[in-house]
C-alpha cells in the first residue's frame, strides 16, 4: 500500500451530497470526520466532475501555455479553486509551485528546458570510443566465462 487512506464511494457520494447543498470543505470534512486537506481535494474534483472517478491517474503534462494561463488568472484574483477547475489541475499544491516559479522567472520559467543532468547515450560515439568499450565488454565475458567454468569444476569435484 502507499499509505492514502481510501474512502468508500458512499463516503464520497454523501461528500458530493454536501457540496450540492453549499457546504464547504470544512464543514464536509467536520460532518463526515475527514481531515481537512483530503476534503480539500475532494472539493476539487468535485468541481471538476471527478470527484467519484475512482480511476487512478498517471503523471499528468501540463503545457507551458497552460501553465501561464492559470497562474495569471490567478494571480488577477481568481481563487485557487476556481483555477483548478477551469483549467483541470489535478492539485493545488501543483499551482502553489507555479505561482512561485511565475513570481521568481516570469512566464519564461515554464518555457526552459528541464534542468538537471542531460541523458548520456550509452553508446560511444566515435569508432575509437566503441572498439575500447567492445574489448572492455569481451574482456569482462571472457572473465565471467572463466569464473562459470571455475565454479562448475569446483561442483563437479564435490
Amino acid at each position: 500500500m502507499n499509505g492514502k487512506v481510501i474512502h468508500s464511494i458512499e463516503t464520497r457520494i454523501e461528500a458530493a451530497k454536501l457540496f450540492d447543498a453549499g457546504f464547504g470543505y470544512k464543514a464536509v470534512a467536520a460532518h463526515l470526520g475527514l481531515n481537512l486537506d483530503s476534503v480539500r481535494h475532494w472539493q476539487d474534483r468535485y468541481l471538476q466532475g471527478r470527484l467519484l472517478d475512482s480511476t487512478v491517474m498517471g503523471k499528468k503534462f501540463y503545457p507551458p501555455e497552460l501553465k501561464v494561463a492559470a497562474v495569471e488568472k490567478f494571480l488577477a484574483g481568481a481563487s485557487k479553486t476556481d483555477v483548478l477547475a477551469e483549467f483541470e489541475i489535478s492539485n493545488r499544491g501543483m499551482l502553489t509551485k507555479w505561482v512561485s516559479a511565475y513570481r521568481e522567472g516570469g512566464p519564461s520559467v515554464f518555457y526552459e528546458k528541464a534542468k538537471g543532468r542531460p541523458r548520456k547515450d550509452s553508446r560511444p560515439e566515435t569508432l575509437e570510443e566503441r572498439l575500447a568499450f567492445l574489448e572492455m565488454e569481451n574482456e569482462i565475458l571472457k572473465k565471467w566465462v572463466a569464473l562459470a567454468q571455475e565454479e562448475d569444476r569446483r561442483l563437479s569435484g564435490l
